[in-house]
């Protein structure tokens, strides 16, 4: 027996907010990792004493935290290891050029931290989530979020790209319709090490203020 109209717009919008809720629990499980980390011995109120002014969701002490390595290929082909961006600060996260929920707010929001810092642009660096991601796709999502400085969007294989995600404690979960994953913003410092963490929504004028203090440094 088919469904009636109702039931199937019913069933429908249970399956939408069964995902979303999916995306919201490990969102919500990456910003308790990164919370709990403002109270180790090198972050949050223990830092701020020894004179860091860095002011993340979590922060950390310059030459406390390195960031983990990782060597990928960009948008244009381009090998590129978090070495080689060694020398000035970088923003780091983990995006899907097709995702419609998340990303595209997050985004949004990296283009306006970028029209902040005007004539001292940050590195952004973004790690796709979705294997499937191609030079064309991340194109298009940065022109659709408005970016117009200094990106590079790392992409691979999922063997290649999951030791990265585990690395910086990224959640990372395929549906039937979507890659639910969790996400963060992470500060580093020229010389490789992470200096502070951002969850979504971001606070911009505290990030902004972080990477200009980053830059001065």
């Amino acid at each position: 027996m088919g469904l009636d109209a109702t039931t199937a717009s019913g069933l429908s919008r249970r399956r939408r907010l069964a995902a979303a809720a999916s995306v919201l629990l490990i969102v919500s499980g990456a910003a308790l990792a990164l919370a709990a980390t403002r109270y180790a011995p090198s972050s949050g109120a223990n830092a701020s004493a020894r004179g860091s002014a860095v002011n993340g969701d979590a922060v950390w002490k310059a030459g406390t935290r390195p960031a983990p390595s990782f060597d990928l290929t960009d948008q244009r082909g381009r090998s590129v290891s978090l070495a080689s961006l060694r020398g000035r600060p970088l923003l780091l996260t983990f995006l899907d050029s097709k995702c419609t929920t998340l990303c595209p707010i997050v985004g949004h929001q990296l283009g306006v931290v970028e029209r902040h810092l005007g004539g001292q642009p940050v590195r952004l660096v973004i790690v796709s989530v979705d294997p499937a991601d191609t030079r064309h796709s991340v194109a298009a999502a940065a022109r659709k979020w408005g970016w117009h400085g200094h990106w590079q969007w790392l992409m691979g294989t999922s063997a290649q790209l999951a030791p990265v995600w585990r690395a910086y404690g990224i959640g990372v979960q395929p549906t039937a319709t979507d890659i639910a994953h969790s996400m963060a913003v992470y500060v580093i410092d020229g010389q490789g090490d992470e200096r502070a963490g951002f969850l979504p929504p971001l606070a911009i004028s505290r990030l902004v203020s972080d990477v200009r203090l980053l830059q001065r440094g």
